[in-house]
C-alpha cells in the first residue's frame, strides 16, 4: 500500500526511470555486437586479401636457345646486307630439341623471311618488333604450332570482348595453348644492316 503522503505519480517514477535504464543498457549492447561484427566482418576480409597476396609467385626458369648468326642480302635495288643475331626463349626444356630436328627447315624460313625484307622495312622499333613476331611464326611453323598474331590494345574486333558463344571461348583457349608452346619470343641479340 502506498503512503498517505505518497501520490501516484511518484510511484510510477521509479518505475520509469529503472525502464529507462533497462532499455539504455540493451541499446548499449546492440550497438557493442554490430561494432563487433563489423569489426569482424572488415578484418576477416582484409585477412583474406593479405594472404592471398602473400602466396609466393612460383618462378618459372626460362629457356633460351640461340640460333648461329644470319647473315642475309635484303631485297631492293640497292645491295645491303643484314646481320641478326637470334636467341629463342622456348616454353619448356623438351623444345629445343624439336628445333634442333627441324633446324634445316626452319633456317631456310628464316632466311627467306629475311632476304625478302627491304632497308625501309626494318628502321623502325615497330618493324623490327614485327619482324620478331613474323620469325616466331617462321620457326614454329616446322614445329606443328600455328603461332595467332599478336593483338594491339583495343584491337579486338566488333562483338569479340562481349562473345557468349562457346566457339569463341574455344578459340581464344587454343590461341593461349599456341601462345604457350614452342618458341614463346624471339630476341634480336645483335642487329647490324650494311
Amino acid at each position: 500500500m502506498a503512503k498517505s503522503g505518497d501520490t501516484p505519480s511518484e510511484a510510477a517514477a521509479p518505475a520509469k526511470k529503472g525502464k529507462g535504464l533497462l532499455l539504455l543498457i540493451v541499446v548499449a549492447v546492440l550497438m557493442l555486437l554490430v561494432g563487433g561484427g563489423g569489426a569482424w566482418f572488415f578484418l576477416s576480409h582484409s585477412k583474406g586479401e593479405h594472404t592471398a597476396q602473400a602466396k609466393p609467385v612460383k618462378k618459372v626458369t626460362p629457356v633460351f636457345m640461340t640460333l648461329e648468326p644470319f647473315v642475309v642480302n635484303l631485297a631492293g635495288d640497292v645491295q645491303h646486307y643484314l646481320q641478326v643475331g637470334i636467341d629463342l626463349r622456348v616454353a619448356d626444356s623438351s623444345v629445343p630439341d624439336q628445333i634442333k630436328v627441324h633446324l634445316p627447315e626452319i633456317r631456310n624460313g628464316v632466311l627467306l623471311l629475311l632476304s625478302s625484307k627491304k632497308v625501309e622495312d626494318l628502321v623502325s622499333v615497330e618493324q623490327k618488333n614485327q619482324l620478331r613476331n613474323e620469325i616466331r611464326e617462321a620457326v614454329n611453323q616446322p614445329l606443328g604450332i600455328s603461332t595467332p598474331a599478336p593483338k594491339a590494345a583495343g584491337a579486338e574486333g566488333i562483338g569479340e570482348a562481349h562473345a557468349s558463344d562457346g566457339a569463341a571461348a574455344t578459340s581464344h583457349a587454343a590461341a593461349d595453348a599456341a601462345n604457350q608452346s614452342g618458341v614463346l619470343e624471339v630476341l634480336l641479340t645483335s642487329f647490324v644492316i650494311q
